[in-house]
């Protein structure tokens, strides 16, 4: 097992999750033996922040039949809020949460849920729509054992406002750095675990044609210094490394269907935080989306 990937506390709760943790949106998207592999290739190399959702296609079920006794091994957390093909009712009410919940719970085959946040929905219905109460009601009926939100900017700032999650899952990457001025923050302050989703901003850095990649004008005023620290050759690890650099940020996901890509990810993660001067310049960037 590969133990560079240190585990951190998640806020204030009991949970200890990697600093480097997985996406499983795509994972339905291999052959199921390959998603057996991956998966518990990434528990051997020290991966057991696992993330995934119920609208996630097969996700759950994937991981429920192909972790099984070993999901003790792993901090799962998973979303709730949306609606599921061939599911009716509306988005973001209260009984398609607990629909989700309970949903979640058969197919990942758990008499509980580490953590479950609400998908991405606006502070409106945060507050107004029913799926906050639901989500609590499930965490006091012993279903849910941590609560969160997943969003950005004012949302996710009405979210930890509301004070009644114990994480956030927010996006927050090198070209994307809008999170750091005030969400981070005030979860912090809030002492609510952070989640960071897209760190290697959807490999956009790697991507020919991406107005972020690494060739263009967009990095001119950084890569000299960037090149002096070392810190240039792999965009994809000077991305994930810029996100795990921040204390605040518990876990950083990032998704792959490839056993190999997965492996990179863990050695990209193990060189540790930027330098002082490359995050200094990085910051003065003009974040694009």
């Amino acid at each position: 097992m590969n133990t560079d990937n240190v585990s951190s506390r998640l806020g204030s709760t009991d949970l200890k999750v990697t600093r480097l943790g997985y996406g499983a949106a795509r994972i339905d998207a291999i052959a199921p033996g390959q998603a057996e592999v991956l998966l518990n290739t990434l528990l051997d190399e020290g991966i057991t922040f696992i993330d995934t959702a119920d609208c996630y296609g097969d996700s759950e079920e994937l991981i429920g039949r192909f972790l099984g006794n070993r999901m003790k091994e792993c901090v799962l957390a998973t979303k709730c809020g949306c609606l599921i093909v061939g599911e009716t009712g509306e988005d973001y009410t209260g009984p398609v949460v607990a629909n989700s919940i309970d949903r979640s719970l058969r197919r990942l085959g758990a008499d509980h849920l580490d953590l479950v946040f609400i998908h991405s929905c606006s502070a409106e219905q945060l507050r107004n729509g029913g799926c906050t109460e639901s989500l609590l009601a499930a965490k006091d009926a012993g279903k849910v054992r941590y609560t969160g939100y997943s969003g950005d900017g004012d949302d996710a700032l009405a979210a930890i406002d509301m004070g009644v999650f114990d994480a956030l899952q927010v996006t927050f990457n090198v070209v994307n750095q809008e999170a750091l001025s005030e969400v981070l923050p005030a979860a912090e302050q809030a002492g609510m675990g952070v989640v960071a989703k897209r760190p290697i901003a959807n490999a956009r850095l790697a991507a020919a044609g991406s107005p972020v990649h690494r060739d263009g004008v967009y990095w001119d005023s950084a890569r000299a210094v960037l090149e002096e620290q070392g810190v240039w050759e792999d965009p994809l690890e000077l991305s994930l490394r810029f996100t795990l650099s921040h204390d605040v940020v518990s876990s950083a996901i990032v998704g792959t269907t490839d056993v190999e890509h997965a492996r990179a990810n863990v050695r990209r993660a193990a060189a540790g935080p930027l330098p002082a001067i490359a995050l200094e310049t990085l910051y003065r960037l003009q974040p694009r989306e």
